[in-house]
């Protein structure tokens, strides 16, 4: 890897960290909001929810439309931007509702990031798929790392509203790095439509992606649980203080980083969909433990674990996503990957939410523990497929 190709990648890198800022930014200041404006489990649940809705719902056509238009350094500097304003008014929202709004409108930003930000990654390391990755996710994890920590920190010396104020300025710095570094390219010559359904039908008749798209699903489905209800588990069931939360969720990724850049670099000797396979078990065996826990401080061991094993399999997934498709629908398929998680994963705080409200809230982990064996299970699947081909 040439210095240019280097400075491209750590910039990317770089770049999922400040979206990764957004995409946590409110997980760790949770049970301050839920105090202060009075909220129920299903209305914390809903927050979750919509962000994944519309963090889902325009993944696949503002993907299509990068490929299409070769726009994609425009759509990742206008994600950066776009999903970072909402954040900063967010410190402004007088009530629930409010505040509902402006988290969809973050969501929307969040949608057009992935897609752009993959598949010019994949241009910078073509033979080194389960590296380049592990490089990306690196860098999105050093951004779960800071956030609970920076986000806590100034939450509890000043306030959440205040935190929000001051997370526009990522954004802004890495949106100009970005346009500097990289260039758009040509667009495709193909009537749009023509375009938009060839590339929807290659992708939707590609059976192994369609696997990788169900295992990805229900992967980031138990994980956006776990985001949404660990930190108001930590706070209310065994008593721990919000920048001690923000503690323990950097130390979650600061664990997961180790393992993603070991499982990375081994990957790409090996089979990745064995890897995939054998972490969302695993993933699964810690994450019903949680239910079962009465101590504050055994209730680490489970947190950490799921750490280890859960961080590397998104960048397992985008991989072999890239491995599976031509480069001219990169973009589209990381998009439908994501469209399809975001939207499916947007059941699991809702559902998190009621059974919480019926049962308690360390009983609602059990679920969670249920979509990572169901990606296992999947993923099995998908590993006989990938050796038969």
């Amino acid at each position: 890897m040439d210095s240019v190709n280097k400075k491209n990648v750590i910039a990317l890198s770089a770049s999922h960290g400040v979206n990764t800022f957004y995409l946590l930014f409110i997980t760790p200041i949770i049970p301050l909001i839920s105090a202060e404006l009075n909220l129920s489990y299903f209305e914390v649940g809903l927050i979750a929810s919509v962000f994944a809705f519309a963090n889902g719902v325009f993944q696949f056509p503002i993907s299509f439309l990068g490929d299409y238009l070769g726009k994609w350094r425009t759509i990742l500097v206008t994600s950066l931007m776009v999903q970072s304003i909402p954040v900063f008014f967010y410190g402004f929202a007088p009530d629930f509702m409010t505040l509902l709004f402006l988290v969809f409108l973050s969501g929307l930003g969040c949608s057009a990031y992935h897609p752009p930000a993959v598949s010019l990654l994949t241009r910078e390391m073509p033979n080194q798929r389960g590296l380049s990755m592990a490089y990306f996710a690196g860098g999105g994890e050093v951004g779960s790392i800071l956030t609970p920590w920076i986000v806590s920190t100034i939450a509890v010396y000043f306030s959440w509203r205040i935190a929000s104020h001051l997370a526009i300025f990522p954004s802004i710095i890495m949106a100009v790095i970005i346009f500097i570094l990289f260039k758009d390219s040509k667009r495709d010559e193909r009537p749009m439509k023509q375009a938009a359904l060839a590339t929807f039908w290659s992708l939707t008749k590609n059976k192994p992606l369609m696997l990788l798209l169900l295992v990805s699903t229900f992967r980031i489905t138990g994980f956006r649980g776990l985001m949404t209800f660990l930190p108001l588990l930590l706070a209310q069931q065994f008593n721990y203080e919000v920048q001690a939360i923000g503690w323990i969720l950097s130390m979650y990724f600061i664990i997961g980083i180790i393992t993603t850049f070991v499982v990375g670099k081994s990957s790409d000797k090996g089979e990745k969909t064995k890897y995939i396979l054998y972490l969302t078990f695993l993933c699964s065996m810690a994450m019903g433990t949680i239910s079962f826990v009465s101590s504050s401080t055994l209730i680490l061991f489970p947190i950490f674990l799921i750490g280890s094993f859960l961080t590397p399999v998104p960048s397992l997934v985008l991989a072999v996503g890239t491995e599976l498709v031509d480069e001219e629908k990169r973009a589209s398929a990381i998009g439908l990957i994501y469209a399809v998680n975001e939207m499916g994963s947007m059941i699991s705080p809702i559902v998190g939410g009621v059974m919480a409200e019926l049962f308690n809230l360390q009983f609602s982990f059990l679920l969670y523990s249920g979509f990572f064996l169901v990606a296992s299970c999947i993923a099995i699947v998908l590993d006989r497929i990938r050796v038969k081909v």
